[in-house]
């Protein structure tokens, strides 16, 4: 008689598999759960007219967490995106608005100070051999004293027509600023996952030393992904400052940390050598919905910090279990 219960052999086989099966895709699921439960909540929430909102609420820092992606996977961090969309943003508006500066200068400037930093964050890190968290907090402290510096507290409103037609427009039913957030994890999933320098990506973030050791230059590839992130976060400035058609000196306050809250919980280890653009866009979607649910759903605006931390603190503990668990998949 043959029996119907699971022989022991292939018990471990199954714990495994389901184990790889959750820390894998249990993202997807989550997100499909989440939208289901808000969508019970609140009717509004499956409107069309909301979820293009949070489409657009998401996309300056979705662009951020593509560079992050890239960061975080060869073992790095930055904290210092939130300054540099501020700081860039103050850079190019001014000298627009009161130094007369022609609207395609500006633009010019927004990513030249983008990629500056993104310089000096990936030099420290890779040929001085600085802490990533370290340098990018300084950088991040420097940065947003410069805001206060250039801007003096002063908000500027109103800025040229292709800033406003970039932040207000839309192709098609879609908003440009949704379709550059769309581009941009493309572009990223395509470098990261389909070329040489994403592969080198991998290796770094895996085992420095045996990139080392297998020709690989260390050093320029982790400076690299700086430059990137300084980059994602200069289309981010511009993204958002076209959006608002303003500048404020408080801008991109937060972003740093939703960011990496959205790249780590779209399955992107702080280990590094993991992740994927994909997850990090369920991450970043994840990391909208919660906010929107919140609003429509009236909590306070105490409580929201409260309930966004608490994100951010479930989203390293996911981390730290799937990499206490990683050698389970095997």
């Amino acid at each position: 008689m043959v029996s119907e219960t699971i022989p022991e052999t292939l018990k471990p086989s199954l714990g495994k598999n389901l184990l790889g099966f959750a820390l894998r895709y249990g993202i997807y699921l989550i997100f499909v759960v989440l939208c289901v439960a808000v969508s019970i909540a609140s009717p509004v929430f499956l409107s069309v007219g909301n979820l293009s909102n949070i489409l657009l609420q998401t996309s300056a820092v979705g662009i951020i967490a593509v560079g992050m992606t890239y960061v975080i996977i060869a073992r790095g961090i930055d904290v210092s995106v939130g300054a540099i969309v501020a700081l860039s943003s103050a850079v190019a508006v001014i000298s627009m608005k009161d130094g007369g500066q022609a609207w395609w200068v500006g633009l010019l400037l927004i990513f030249g100070v983008a990629l500056i930093i993104g310089l000096l964050n990936g030099f420290s890190s890779a040929y001085l051999s600085m802490p990533p968290f370290l340098v990018t907090l300084a950088t991040m402290t420097i940065g947003r004293g410069m805001v206060l510096a250039v801007s003096k507290g002063v908000n500027y409103w109103g800025l040229h027509e292709f800033y406003k037609s970039l932040g207000l427009g839309s192709l098609g039913p879609v908003p440009i600023p949704v379709v550059i957030m769309l581009s941009a994890f493309l572009v990223g999933h395509l470098v990261l996952h389909h070329t040489v320098f994403g592969r080198k990506v991998y290796a770094v973030g895996g085992n420095p030393e045996a990139a080392r050791v297998s020709g690989i230059n260390v050093e320029r590839i982790i400076m690299m992904t700086f430059v990137i992130v300084g980059l994602f976060s200069g289309l981010s400035s511009l993204v958002l400052t076209s959006r608002l058609n303003s500048f404020t000196p408080s801008m991109g306050v937060g972003f740093e940390f939703s960011a990496i809250a959205a790249v780590v919980i779209g399955g992107t280890s702080l280990m590094g050598g993991e992740g994927n653009i994909g997850g990090t866009l369920i991450g970043v979607l994840i990391m909208g919905v919660i906010n929107n649910a919140l609003n429509l759903l009236g909590v306070s605006v105490y409580l929201q910090d409260v309930i966004r931390g608490g994100i951010i603190f479930l989203a390293v503990l996911i981390d730290a279990l799937r990499s206490k668990y990683a050698q389970n998949l095997d």
